[in-house]
């Protein structure tokens, strides 16, 4: 059974107008090369100011395997169209049980129909959550893109909804503010028809050319904030020459007057190159101050594509995302927080109310955390054994108390403002008595205190008492 629309260009043109595209983008770089594809030139760019005082954006994960919206709990669901070819796999006994042993993966593509979708909706959602950047997947590892394609006629705006949907949603999220960059995870295909069907661990001359044509299209299409790559655990990054990619997309940036950052996210090894890197495996959290910029990518439940099979309790709950969110950007990290929709384009109510709830937190104590860096250390113990994490911004220390305290007072070791230093409830403005002593500060705190999940004492002072241990 295959009702999916058929492919009309053939491996040989496609690969013929992916040649055509890479040779147009190196003449445009070629007009432009303040940056090179060498590790002296790429390695110089810094991480721009917005991405650092952003701390908290969304990530998307909608496509085809949003049909059929199912793995085993503590599965990835946008993983389906390999999961559904192994026969070892739940999947592949489930895809046979539900929609039987002849249905393809691009059989799928007709039923993804999009009816619900409303970008607008979305990136209102998205605002009132507070994020300040939002990265949907242009292209997962299914090869199918979400944008109206020159390469091929397999994507989203030919088949399945008949919509562009990365430039509609980009262009109500910048009607908001908010950053944009639609990502690509195509440096690992395990299904794309044009290239003979599920291939795990597909590499060739041809399909990279393929590859760098779609992200430089994604490029000069999208004028992405952030280039987000991914599927590159498998081959070194002299496979992908992603340095390439990243020359342009630098010298491209140049052109538009726009500061940009890219991932780690260059072939097998992470943590090493990249304006701002990502944990080895999503869900890890890195649990320590890192110098450089680092972003923690996770969903809000265990999947990133919708799984319908996993139940309430998977999800996280409104205090466990505000109290994750606080320890990254105490650790120098930003939180890019992932939204499964379901195919129809809805948002499960379970996500839009955890996202509204962060929503409500950042609405009070946004100012702890947007735009702030952090102290010399991310977290302290007080003498009872509560958890504390800090920021800093222009002379505050902003102390974040992680549990719920119920106590008249809170001792924390080793802070120490100067005898002029005022100390507030960041919520109310409320002023807040303290003494010192040997080494100690200790704070007087209200009987109640204002708002849930995470409380802030702000220490207002000259910034050479409070950072005289740190930077």
């Amino acid at each position: 059974m295959k009702t999916g629309k058929p492919i009309n260009f053939t491996t040989i043109t496609i690969v013929l107008v992916a040649l055509i595209i890479n040779l147009q983008s190196l003449n445009k770089q070629a007009m432009a090369q303040t940056w090179n594809p060498n590790w002296d030139s790429i390695m110089q760019h810094e991480t721009p100011e917005w991405f650092r005082d952003a701390k908290f954006g969304i990530f998307i994960h909608w496509g085809v395997y949003s049909v059929p919206a199912w793995v085993p709990r503590g599965m990835y669901a946008e993983w389906y169209p390999t999961y559904m070819y192994q026969e070892d796999h739940p999947v592949y006994e489930y895809h046979r049980e539900t929609w039987g042993e002849d249905f393809e993966y691009e059989d799928f593509i007709p039923l993804w129909k999009a009816e619900n979708w409303d970008p607008e909706e979305w990136a209102d959602l998205f605002e009132r959550a507070g994020a300040k950047y939002v990265i949907p997947v242009g292209e997962h590892h299914d090869g199918f893109p979400l944008w109206d394609s020159a390469l091929t006629d397999w994507n989203a705006a030919q088949m399945g909804p008949e919509r562009d949907l990365i430039r509609e949603l980009g262009e109500s999220v910048r009607a908001r503010g908010m950053k944009y960059g639609p990502s690509y995870h195509g440096m690992l295909n395990y299904y794309t028809p044009e290239y003979s069907g599920p291939h795990p661990d597909y590499i060739s001359d041809e399909y990279i050319e393929f590859m760098h044509a779609k992200i430089k299209e994604i490029i000069d299409l999208f004028e992405p904030d952030v280039l987000w790559l991914d599927g590159d655990w498998l081959q070194p990054l002299e496979v992908f020459r992603t340095r390439e990619l990243i020359a342009y997309y630098y010298n491209q940036a140049e052109e538009w007057g726009k500061e940009v950052a890219i991932n780690d996210r260059w072939g097998q090894v992470r943590g090493i190159f990249g304006d701002f890197f990502t944990q080895e495996y999503e869900y890890d959290v890195i649990d320590q101050l890192i110098d450089h910029k680092w972003e923690n990518t996770r969903g809000m439940g265990q999947s990133f594509g919708y799984n319908s099979n996993e139940p309430l309790e998977d999800y996280m709950t409104v205090e466990e995302l505000v109290r994750l969110l606080v320890d990254n950007v105490s650790k120098n990290a930003n939180l890019l927080l992932n939204v499964g929709p379901k195919a129809d384009g809805t948002i499960p109510e379970i996500q839009k109310n955890l996202l509204l709830g962060m929503g409500e937190w950042l609405n009070v104590n946004g100012e702890a955390i947007y735009g702030t860096r952090p102290w010399f250390t991310a977290e302290a113990t007080s003498t009872a054994g509560d958890d504390i994490r800090f920021t800093w911004k222009d002379g505050t220390l902003y102390v974040m108390l992680m549990n719920v305290v119920d106590a008249e007072e809170i001792t924390i070791p080793w802070v120490l403002p100067g005898d002029d230093a005022e100390i507030n409830l960041l919520a109310t403005g409320e002023k807040l008595n303290w003494t010192m002593s040997n080494n100690n500060l200790t704070i007087q705190l209200p009987e109640q205190l204002p708002g849930e999940h995470v409380y802030i004492l702000t220490i207002s002072d000259d910034p050479g008492y409070l950072m005289q241990r740190g930077r």
